[in-house]
């Protein structure tokens, strides 16, 4: 006798596997589909950047300030020459070092970057001019380099401000005392 009725498959463990997996395997194809358009849409649409023609080549010159030697001293608080100060350009990584007068002799060009560097002082930086004037340090221990990241600003303001208020002083003295002249 011929079976009438329909088959319930739904219930049956090897159709439902059968199914997972079509269903897994339609979603790749379309993953894969939806990924490629969208990764050509994104390669079509990115424009062109930094494409130049140059018609007639131009030669361009480019002036270079020279390096001239930089003398200077540099003493401390107390007005007193500090020896053995590591002077660095920070711009030619060439170094040198002050003599027992406190006096250094270093090359840079307009526009480079000196570090004055000791333990017991703050770093301090500056920026070389183009004239040929002594180039004079005075080292103090700021008290703004004790602020970890300028918090609370108001202090730290305070504290550049108290800093640079001392560094002036200081400056004035040393020409009343002719700690410049040597």
């Amino acid at each position: 006798m011929p079976f009438r009725g329909r088959i319930n498959l739904q219930n049956n463990p090897l159709y439902t596997k059968l199914m997972i997996n079509k269903i897994a395997l339609f979603s790749f194809f379309i993953l894969l589909l939806f990924s490629r358009s969208v990764l050509a849409q994104e390669i079509i649409d990115t424009p062109i950047e930094h494409y130049i023609v140059y018609q007639d080549p131009k030669v361009i010159k480019v002036k270079i300030n020279p390096p001239f030697a930089i003398t200077g001293r540099v003493i401390g608080m107390n007005l007193e020459n500090v020896q053995d100060v590591a002077v660095t350009n920070i711009c030619t990584a060439e170094t040198a070092k002050t003599d027992n007068n406190g006096i250094y002799r270093i090359h840079a060009a307009k526009g480079d970057t000196l570090a004055f560097v000791i333990s017991k002082y703050s770093t301090e930086l500056r920026g070389v001019k183009p004239s040929k004037e002594n180039l004079n340090i005075i080292l103090i221990k700021r008290k703004a380099d004790a602020f970890v990241n300028k918090i609370p600003i108001h202090d730290y303001n305070k504290a550049v401000s108290d800093d640079n208020d001392i560094y002036h002083i200081l400056e004035k003295d040393a020409k009343l005392e002719g700690k410049w002249v040597y």
